[in-house]
Parts: structure tokens; sequence; C-alpha cells
């Protein structure tokens, strides 16, 4: 999080939301990283450099407020299943490979003139910001699939030319970020969210390939893969491999390893920074299978269009009734009810205990799978099982 204090820009880490939107609109140069031992990025502003003009701190998305009646909204909002009716492209990619499949044939169709998104890297950190136009269309395996570790997705931002219609795809914070430091480079914008919870340090995957029987160690010139061979599908980490639904329990169900500022974020399917659709996993309304679907949220008229426009995307119709076990209403409203304690702000004593008792949970679960060698996978099954989630026990109180 970038910050004006006494006319100096600062930066304070445990609200950063990795997403890079800073370092690539100082045109002074004044702003610079390095990396930490879990992957995140450490800000630097030089002050020698920085004029205080704070293009820095309004792109920031740390810097946003929650808005009100948020849960509200998905009782209104349309939905379906997508997936690429290619049967090989929907087994491969995350999800049915409905993301992919919007960006490659909006770009091929004309629906837009430009897609800012990601390109897969052969290793870590397996994915960097790309500008894609008609001249520079992606195939299915330019694209990454899901990746579970923070990646600064904005920091490609200069490749970005002018274009009428301009596609932006990413998570809620990173959309923020895109355009307010786009400004100026497109007519119209067509906004796609990554729904998002939580990213990921590297000790989540320092984690996962500890189950794995190999090991992520700096210079992290790992391989892997999250995602893909069926649904929910594989985490690959060099030549080894674990179904996604065995790796996902502990990291995900226990909040374990997340970057600090996703604790500031409520807004998972970027509805407060105007996304028109969110993309998501059908979790609890599918089971695993060969092929996948993606769970597409339709927020404005324009994202209606474009899931119509999409040629090879096969969207089937559901109702709110339909998908309201994937939506998570319950689990996004706890996350939101703690934004403040995590913002530091004055908070009940009902909200107070709940975010002590996530802090020291998460800290005593990561201590133990760091601490304790690889386990036979029924240990973590065990742990994972017997260990109460005390956040949501104090919260069940004021719903």
């Amino acid at each position: 999080m970038l910050k004006v204090s006494e006319g100096r820009v600062k930066f304070l880490y445990n609200y950063c939301q990795q997403c890079g939107g800073c370092l690539s609109i100082c045109h002074k140069e004044a702003i610079s990283f390095y990396n930490r031992q879990d992957g995140t990025k450490n800000i630097m502003i030089d002050s020698d450099k920085c004029v205080a003009c704070c293009k820095c701190v309004n792109v920031c998305p740390a810097n946003r407020s929650l808005q009100k009646d948020y849960l509200l909204n998905f009782k209104r909002e349309k939905y379906f299943l997508a997936y690429n009716e290619d049967l090989t492209i929907r087994h491969n990619c995350s999800s049915g490979g409905a993301c992919k499949t919007i960006i490659i044939e909006s770009l091929k169709s004309g629906f837009v003139d430009g897609v800012y998104s990601l390109r897969k890297l052969d290793q870590y950190p397996s994915a960097i910001g790309e500008f894609y136009t008609k001249d520079n269309i992606p195939t299915y395996d330019d694209i990454p699939n899901s990746v579970y570790h923070s990646i600064m997705a904005c920091t490609e931002i200069g490749k970005v030319q002018k274009v009428k219609r301009l596609m932006l795809v990413g998570t809620s914070c990173q959309l923020y970020a895109l355009e307010k430091a786009l400004k100026g480079k497109y007519e119209e914008l067509i906004k796609v969210c990554i729904f998002c919870k939580q990213q990921k340090t590297l000790g989540s995957t320092k984690f996962l390939s500890k189950l794995l029987g190999t090991s992520v160690e700096a210079p992290y010139t790992f391989k892997s893969q999250y995602r893909g061979t069926g649904w929910p599908g594989v985490v690959r980490i060099n030549d080894k491999s674990i179904a996604w639904e065995k790796a996902a329990g502990l990291p995900f169900g226990r909040r374990l390893w997340c970057v600090p500022g996703c604790d500031i974020c409520g807004d998972p399917f970027g509805m407060e920074v105007g996304a028109d659709i969110t993309l998501m996993d059908p979790w609890a309304i599918r089971t695993q299978n060969d092929l996948g679907e993606t769970l597409v949220t339709i927020h404005t008229y324009n994202g209606a269009n474009l899931i119509k426009s999409i040629p090879n995307l096969v969207a089937e119709p559901k109702t709110y009734e339909e998908v309201r076990p994937a939506l998570g209403e319950g689990d996004i409203w706890r996350k939101r009810a703690l934004v403040p304690y995590f913002k530091g702000d004055e908070v009940s004593a009902i909200i107070k205990a709940a975010g002590d008792a996530e802090i020291k949970q998460r800290r005593f679960i990561e201590r133990i799978l760091e601490l304790t060698p690889r386990m036979p996978f029924i240990f973590y099954r065990v742990l994972n099982k017997v260990i109460p989630k005390k956040r949501d026990k104090i919260l069940k109180n004021i719903i």
C-alpha cells in the first residue's frame, strides 16, 4: 500500500496487494522492489527521485473502501456455466477453458482490439503481464492456467497501445490498478474479473512441494502447473503431481500463506471495480470430472453481450438458486466483516476476537506444516478436520 504522509509517499507492506501498478506508473523511476523470501515484493521509494505526484497512490488498490449492500447484488445477477466446445482444450485448461476462450476468440472475432492479461513462463513466477492484439493473438498454450502464487501482473502496462475497445483480465485489485493506470489508452473498457479471495506467497507452493516429495528453493527455477487436466485438475511441481482436491484443503480452506494485502480486500467478484463478468470455479455444484466448466457471473449489459458474442464458447444459463452454493456468500461476508480489523480501524469486540483468532490460527497451522517432515496424506486430512475454524465460530454469533 502506498500513502502520503508528511508530504512524502510511503509504502506499507502489510497492506500491499502485490499488483505492481505503482512500479509501472512512476515515470521518475523512483519506485523499485526487492524479492522477499516468501516470493512477494517489498517496494522501495527513492526520495531523491520522487516528486510526490501521487500517481502511484492513485492506482494503489489497497486504498479502496468497502461499498454497502455487496451481497444483495447476487440475486440480481445472471449466471452461466461456460466452457470451450473443443473437448481437448476443455480438458487441458483450468475450469473448461472459458477464460482463455474469451481472450483468444474476442481478438479473433474483433469483439475487442486489445487484451491485457498474462503470458505463461516456463519457470517461476509462471506468468507475466502481456498485451495482446489481433496481430499478437495467443494460443491456448501461451496463456497460463490458474496461478496460485502472487504475480505482479500490472508491471508490463508499458506495452499497451491505444485501442478503441480494451479488455482487462485480472483479479479485483489488478483491475483497479490497470483501469486507472491505463486511462487514455482506450475508448471503451471490458473488465473480466478472475474470482480471488486469497493470493498466495511461496509458502503455499513450498508446502505443496513437500506433499509431492520435491522441493522449491532459491533461486526458484522450479516449474509448476496449477489446475487443468480435468476438473478441478492437478497441481504439478517439477515432475511430480497431485490431485487438486488433495492439495487445496489446508492452504485454501484455512487461508494459509496469504499475501497480507488480501486481508483488506473484500471484493473477490470485482463488483466494486465495475467488472462486467466474474469467472470462478463451480465449487459445491459440480463434482470431479474429466472436462470442467467455469461459473460466469454477469454484472453488466456489456458482460452479457460479451458472453453471447464469443465463438466456440458454450454458455449454459443457470439460476441464482442453482449456483448459490458455489458463490460462497457466507465466507465472503466473513471476509468483508474483518476488513476493518485488518486495516487497523476501530471495531467491535466480536470482530476483534474473530480477527485475533484468525491470525493466531493461521500462524499455528503454518508453523506445524513448516516444521513437520513430509507426512502421509491422511495426517493433513485429519489435521484439517480436527482443528476448529475459530473465525467462523465467533462470527456466527452476528450473522
